[in-house]
């Protein structure tokens, strides 16, 4: 089976010449200068939470599973998720692989309060502009696929636009680039992005390292599926969890979001 993030990002690279001819940064720039909307504070929102942090993803479908929802709305989606405790929204905007797109990033904005990260394929600048001006409060930078050059680079830009990222690592030599890049909030993914299979024990290999830096904000992602696993990695020193899948396939995607932030309290009229 061929690399599924180098095939990803090759596509990627295709699409993203035909997005900038349709919408030059210029106009980008424009966007945001126009909207100019708060940033919401991710970090300031962890720390001051009592339950566990929970980044509740909209996510279509995936390349290994198909679809995951049948005709739901991401709009109302949000709203349940924010209803139910959600610290965070992650929103695929990625299309081709994942179904997402931007108008859900940007309708997100304006139905929920809680911060909102852009999950997508980043290594261009553009995308960050991008990612500002349709309504992200944060985004995703994958250290497997970029160099430390690159993810230093799309960090200070970010910075400059009032932006954090999320760098999400897979190993050592990951961990070891987001260091050296000066990442904060560091993301462990327990799924092999070839085979799309999870392992828990990659969460317990590297929380250690990631907490090396007593500063760094870390969240644990994929293959999360009970509240029992994100005491474990609480106690490990994971701040926050990021969750699709067994949300979006939940038959009470409320109750099971309750569930995982550990307060069955949460009144939601969905």
């Amino acid at each position: 089976m061929p690399d599924m993030l180098d095939k990803i990002f090759c596509d990627k690279k295709i699409e993203l010449d035909t997005v900038k001819r349709k919408l030059a940064l210029p106009d980008v720039k424009m966007r945001i200068a126009n909207n100019n909307y708060e940033i919401r504070d991710i970090r300031m929102l962890l720390e001051s939470t009592t339950r566990s942090s929970i980044f509740a993803e909209i996510k279509p479908r995936t390349p290994f599973k198909g679809e995951l929802l049948k005709n739901f709305n991401p709009v109302d989606l949000a709203k349940t998720y924010a209803d139910n405790g959600a610290s965070a929204l992650s929103i695929l905007t990625e299309s081709s692989y994942f179904g997402g797109s931007l108008s859900t990033l940007e309708k997100a904005r304006v139905c929920v309060n809680i911060p909102l990260l852009r999950k997508d394929f980043i290594f261009d600048e553009y995308q960050v502009y991008e990612a500002r001006a349709f309504g992200a409060d944060l985004f995703l930078l994958i250290a497997t696929w970029l160099d430390k050059n690159q993810l230093a680079d799309l960090l200070a830009l970010g910075k400059e636009l009032g932006l954090s990222a999320l760098v999400e690592t897979h190993n050592e030599n990951d961990m070891e680039k987001a260091f050296e890049a000066g990442a904060s909030i560091l993301g462990i993914n327990n799924r092999n992005l070839t085979s799309g299979k999870t392992d828990l024990n990659i969460a317990r290999r590297l929380i250690p390292i990631a907490l090396q830096v007593p500063e760094n904000l870390l969240v644990c992602e994929s293959g999360i599926h009970s509240r029992s696993e994100i005491e474990e990695f609480e106690n490990l020193g994971a701040h926050a969890f990021l969750i699709g899948e067994s949300l979006m396939i939940a038959e009470n995607i409320g109750d099971k979001l309750r569930e995982f932030t550990g307060d069955r309290k949460i009144s939601t009229t969905n």
